[in-house]
């Protein structure tokens, strides 16, 4: 929990968590919201986990006791939500052979407790927190909600919530976000179960100019003539009132004085007091068909319990308010358990609310609730100097620490330490385990089934296309369409490859379309497109608002991303060579929701405005991104093992004294463009620096710089240059794949896919015509010589008929020879001779982060299967040793697991994870929230060195753990289905397989395969590399600390190079990692 090591440190993995919550921006709102709506007596009021002031009181004897109190059986509720029996009855069969008198003792606290009423003497406030980002901040809101027990006004106002947040034309995100100029990144508004219950409402990513004109605002705010004592709704007219008939998007907002006392709460009032007065009754059919398109997935889902990790958690919390009722509530003490006739009824509660109630009931509970309750708001006031002044404090009260005791209180305090350290080590003795219930037998586990037809695809008279094969898969457990197109990226011109992700989010952001006449005429009524009669005009265009509104009603999700998979779109995960659109529709409008993107792409208005906005909303997230240590570590990974400038060669060659100046020469934008792969260029960091190049430009020339005006020409021309691409795109190695909720016959389903494959060479043929551009020609040619995916198990397309020019049959003949390579070869990393260490100090962080990178050269997917098939290759279990290390990561990775009992019960940190990566070519080892990281690593090290050894191992890992590690690895594998079904499907296509049958079979396979020694087999070729002495593994270790670590010059660095295993670690400034890049 907490102890103070002999130089003078607080340490403690209880300790380290809370002090991120203690400085998050997220965690410190909602605490200090609590604090000014409950009383002190509440425990509310208080974080659950102590603040870090808290917890250097505390001894080891009152955390005992208070475990020993609270943390037990009879003051538990335990509640199951899942694929169980009508009477589980077996599952507490179960739980009774390991403690029979779970169910026979009494509830050791009930203790039924008066309403807790809201504070008064304190409804506005300001809180500065620690931010390296001093543009932005927030703003909290928070009410008494209804009591516990009212499951209709809960429910009610749940729905309303989901209303108001999540749909993008709701008036709160019109009014705050969905603008152009927002005056809020983000919006989260929810109901928490407490007793009684709250509301609370956030807005992230205001913008804060700055102290002096947030304090002249104030002052004017506070000033005898502006300010009013009493805040209540009638204070604050609706914006109707003061302006008529509007458009929530157009307000004007003085962005100066966002953070002035009352200001932005008025606006807040203004808007409810506009929704209740207008919104809902003008717009009462919108919000009516959207609340019953909400409940109709959620009984959808649960009724065929197809219900992902989201829904569950969701009737887990409507269910859990029943056990807090039980446990607090005055009605509910006499019960002899929780009553959950309430919120078990709930779906049909929100049916009779959409069905029943009219607009008035919905505006009622909104002014009883949002306007007429006691309201407190909290203003978040960003602090970068913050972060450099506790890291002060910490270092004057370590040294206090140290100068105030002797040396045999110093002695006497590490003999404690030491103590308590060696009296923490968990071992579950086996008689314990014989008691546990059985781990399942997962050769009973069934395997999702899906069933597919695939084809060979070819445009109308064997047009070249992008797409080779077609995919349509029955997924009968679903409710709802699915697709999943891939476009090749294979032969676009390496300078336009930083443009991709930007391209991709215009793709998903709201634009208009500009739409050629001949084309326009056939579309208006088959697509829901509000088309008018033909025009002389070339061209027709429709705005933003429009195509939003068409997109909406043909999709229920749909987005574009670069990669081949929506999961791992992530940052760190090398992408597939292909940009992949993918839906989520109605079981009808395949192709009508198919032709309004392939419309998007290839017509949408992607000008200099949208660009604008566009960039800036990406440059918001990826500074989010890199605020954020696990992303930070990963992608160092990532930026510095991949060939290019500063990769790990030249950091491993460059003088330790160059590396912490951050002597980085500035690199231009041509250089980097032929000299990064492509990888290299999505990575968070060029990303963020390119971003941040272009909306530079863009702000420039919107200024009047006519230079800029130049650059922001050539940012629009590499746009249309990768539409270009797609629209010449003949590589014939794409993807077109649809999951249905219904099996469709051969010839049906062909022909489905097929027309959408002849729509696009329609779409693209059009475009060809009404722009004067050639096939693109590369300027600099393609870095990567391999594409990172395949599909050889469908048949060759017939024999074109169509003669081709040059430059197609060049593009063809290297498309093929692309798409016939290994994904295993097509990883590209810098070879180091030795392994490397690298130290980065940030003002921004309260704790430390490790990253160990172990180079990894396993097979994960069958080979080439146009030479030998999967069913052969099957034979030899090739992929064993890959399947064996994840089994033995999640051993490795579980709480009471060897690695985190090492780490967390000496306080030396909280996280670790172990995560095998083939296609990025190593095995990943991360550490979070380290006090010590040297003893972090240690612990590691420790770990690896016993598990070498005959006692080590077979003390350790046993048939027991082997099977509960498989029994984990399947249920991770194959939840979220049928939900992921799709993805996963195409995903199986591009790595060789004949579908997601085959791809399970072959996971299947290998894991019913998996012995002890295999385990073993795959820990001395995978694992024990860590504790290699002889350097020959070359592996990366990363290690970001507090800035504090970096004082005495050089002192943490020498500690870290005195480790056993020969590895020279160096410093570097982290704006080393930060291209230069000049458009």
């Amino acid at each position: 929990v907490y102890h103070i090591d002999h130089d003078g440190r607080q340490q403690g993995v209880v300790l380290s968590e809370m002090q991120d919550f203690a400085y998050k921006e997220e965690s410190a709102r909602t605490l200090s919201l609590e604090q000014m709506l409950y009383q002190p007596s509440s425990t509310y009021a208080w974080a659950h986990g102590g603040l870090p002031q808290s917890i250097e009181t505390l001894t080891r004897n009152e955390v005992i006791d208070y475990h020993k109190l609270f943390y037990n059986y009879n003051n538990a509720t335990l509640i199951l939500v899942g694929a169980f029996d009508e009477h589980p009855a077996p599952i507490f069969d179960a739980l009774a052979k390991i403690d029979d008198d779970i169910c026979a003792s009494a509830p050791l606290l009930k203790r039924p407790m008066p309403p807790l009423r809201a504070k008064k003497e304190k409804r506005r406030a300001d809180l500065v927190f620690a931010s390296a980002n001093s543009l932005t901040g927030s703003m909290g809101f928070a009410w008494e909600g209804p009591a516990i027990e009212d499951t209709e006004e809960q429910t009610a106002l749940e729905m309303l919530f989901d209303y108001l947040v999540t749909d993008p034309e709701s008036p709160l995100r019109k009014r705050f976000t969905n603008r152009p100029v927002p005056i809020a990144g983000d919006i989260k508004l929810g109901l928490r179960g407490y007793f009684p219950t709250m509301i609370e409402l956030s807005f992230t990513e205001v913008p804060f100019s700055s102290y002096v004109s947030h304090a002249a605002a104030a002052a004017a705010a506070s000033s005898p003539t502006k300010r009013r004592d009493v805040y209540s709704s009638s204070s604050y007219p609706s914006p109707t009132d003061t302006f008529g008939p509007l458009d929530l998007a157009k307000l004007h907002d003085d962005t100066n004085s966002l953070f002035a006392s009352n200001y932005y709460r008025k606006q807040l009032i203004s808007t409810l007091t506009y929704i209740i007065d207008h919104w809902l009754p003008d717009h009462w059919s919108h919000f009516c068909s959207y609340m019953a398109k909400r409940v109709d997935e959620l009984e959808g889902v649960f009724a065929k319990n197809t219900f992902d990790d989201k829904h569950a958690k969701s009737i887990l919390q409507m269910l859990a308010r029943d056990a807090v009722a039980y446990h607090y509530s005055p009605g509910s003490a006499e019960l002899p358990q929780p009553d959950f006739s309430a919120h078990k009824t709930q779906f049909s509660t929100r049916r009779q609310l959409i069905n029943e109630k009219t607009h008035e009931y919905w505006q009622s509970i909104m002014q009883k609730w949002l306007l007429n309750s006691q309201m407190v708001h909290l203003a978040m006031i960003p602090d970068p100097k913050m972060c450099i002044q506790i890291e002060a404090e910490r270092n004057l009260a370590q040294r206090n620490r140290i100068e105030r005791m002797s040396p045999e209180e110093l002695a006497s305090m590490q003999k404690r330490v030491s103590e308590a350290i060696a009296s923490t080590k968990i071992c579950i003795p086996r008689e314990v385990l014989a008691q546990f219930p059985p781990i399942p037998d997962i050769s009973k586990v069934q395997i999702p089934q899906a069933t597919g037809h695939s084809f060979a695809l070819s445009g109308a008279d064997h047009t070249p296309s992008p797409f080779g094969t077609g995919r349509m898969l029955a997924v009968s457990s679903s409710e709802k369409g699915r697709f999943q197109i891939s476009l090749p990226l294979a032969g676009l011109p390496s300078n336009l490859r930083p443009y991709l992700p930007l391209f991709a989010k215009l793709l998903s952001s709201s634009t208009g379309l500009i739409i050629p006449r001949c084309l326009a005429g056939n579309l208006g009524q088959g697509l829901g497109l509000p088309i008018a009669k033909p025009t002389e005009m070339p061209f027709l265009y429709l705005n933003n608002e429009q195509v939003d509104k068409t997109l909406s009603d043909a999709f229920e999700e749909y987005s574009a991303f670069i990669g081949e998979h929506t999961n791992r779109n992530c940052t760190g995960h090398w992408p597939v060579e292909v940009l992949t659109l993918f839906g989520q529709i109605p079981a009808d409008g395949l192709q009508k929701a198919f032709a309004l993107l392939a419309l998007k792409l290839l017509f949408g208005d992607f000008g200099v405005d949208a660009i604008y906005k566009t960039a800036v909303k990406e440059k918001k997230l990826l500074q989010s991104k890199k605020g954020t240590p696990s992303s930070l570590l990963i992608d160092t990974f990532q930026w510095i093992r991949t060939p290019g400038s500063l990769d790990a060669q030249t950091l491993a060659a460059a003088d330790a004294n160059e590396m912490a100046l951050g002597s980085a020469k500035p690199v231009s934008m041509s250089a980097w463009s032929t000299s990064e792969t492509f990888g290299r260029t999505l990575n968070l960091y060029y990303q963020s620096s390119f971003i941040d190049s272009v909306t530079a430009a863009l702000d420039a020339a919107i200024a009047g710089d006519e230079p800029a005006a130049g650059q922001t020409g050539r940012i629009g021309d590499c746009i249309m240059r990768i539409r270009a691409h797609f629209a010449h795109c003949i590589a014939g190695s794409g993807l077109i794949h649809v999951a249905w909720p219904k099996p469709m016959a051969s010839d049906s389903a062909k022909a489905a896919v097929t027309a959408l494959a002849s729509d696009w060479s329609v779409f693209a043929e059009i475009w060809r015509q009404n722009h004067q551009l050639s096939v693109v020609i590369p300027d600099s040619p393609p870095l990567d010589t391999t594409v990172h995916y395949r599909i050889n198990t469908i048949t060759d397309a017939p024999p074109r008929k169509k003669r081709r020019g040059t430059m197609e049959m060049a593009a063809k003949g290297a498309a093929r020879a692309l798409s016939a390579s290994s994904r295993l070869a097509g990883r590209e990393f810098v070879k180091l001779a030795e392994p490397l260490g690298i130290h980065i100090a940030l003002s921004s962080l309260h704790t430390s982060y490790v990253g160990i990178q172990i180079p990894l050269n396993i097979q994960e997917r069958p080979l080439d299967t146009s030479t030998v098939s999967v069913e052969k290759q099957l034979e030899s279990l090739p992929a064993i040793d890959y399947y064996s290390l994840c089994v033995m990561t999640i051993i490795l990775n579980r709480s009471e697991g060897l690695l985190k009992n090492a780490i967390r019960s000496r306080g030396h940190a909280y996280g670790l994870g172990m995560h095998p990566k083939c296609e990025d070519g190593h095995l990943s080892v991360y550490i979070s929230h380290a006090v010590d990281p040297i003893k972090a690593m240690e612990a590691v090290w420790e770990i690896m060195e016993y598990l070498a050894t005959d006692e080590g191992w077979n003390e350790s890992i046993d048939d027991f753990q082997l099977n509960s590690a498989r029994s984990t690895f399947l249920f991770r594998a194959y939840n979220g289905f049928p939900q992921s079904m799709a993805s996963e499907d195409a995903y199986s296509l591009l790595c060789g397989f004949s579908g997601i049958e085959q791809s399970l079979l072959w996971m299947r396979k290998h894991i019913e395969s998996i012995t002890t020694s295999s385990l073993r087999r795959a820990f001395n070729r995978c694992l024990l590399p860590l504790v290699s002495r002889d350097k020959s593994v070359p592996m990366l270790y990363i290690i970001a600390t507090p800035a504090s670590y970096a004082e005495p010059a050089g002192k943490f660095v020498g500690k870290l190079n005195e480790n056993p295993y020969g590895i020279g670690f160096k410093p570097m400034q982290f704006s080393v990692l930060d291209p230069l890049i000049t458009i």
